[in-house]
């Protein structure tokens, strides 16, 4: 198996068990063969109805893109999507007119508002950052983050 990533073959009774990681994930396929397939040849994947699909269908579709040489899709790691979801939370609240208090009350709760906020509070600061975030992906960033780009550009 060659390509970018560290790579592992663990042949087991059930088949091989083959591990690929690429940069902070790690993924995990159950190969049903002795050995495993020359590249080109076609393969097929199974998902399980019993599981949620999208993460599946995301894993089928990076080992296909390791498999053909191409770079895999980027994904975004757990830090970048409570960011991202702490955004768009935040840019929801200010296009509806939520106050900064009322934004920030949500999104990080009643008590560590009432302690936190003052006016040169960092809370207080996120919540603007956060809008601020939201407001750049509106107007355009959203190309950025579909491109695998949802890093620390300018606010």
């Amino acid at each position: 198996m060659t390509g970018p990533g560290r790579r592992a073959v663990l042949p087991t009774p059930d088949g091989l068990h083959v591990v690929i990681a690429d940069g902070p994930r790690e993924r995990r396929f159950l190969v049903l063969a002795p050995e495993l397939p020359e590249p080109g040849t076609p393969l097929r994947a199974t998902v399980a109805f019993d599981a949620p699909l999208a993460p599946q269908i995301a894993g089928i579709e990076r080992l296909a893109a390791l498999m053909t040489g191409s770079d895999p899709p980027a994904e975004l790691t757990g830090y970048q999507t409570d960011m991202l979801r702490r955004v768009l939370q935040g840019l929801d609240a200010a296009l509806a007119g939520a106050s900064l208090r009322d934004t920030a009350a949500a999104l990080f709760g009643d008590q560590r508002t009432s302690t936190d906020w003052f006016r040169s509070s960092p809370l207080r600061d996120q919540v603007r950052y956060l809008i601020r975030r939201g407001r750049r992906l509106m107007t355009g960033g959203y190309r950025d983050l579909l491109a695998g780009r949802f890093g620390r550009g300018p606010a």
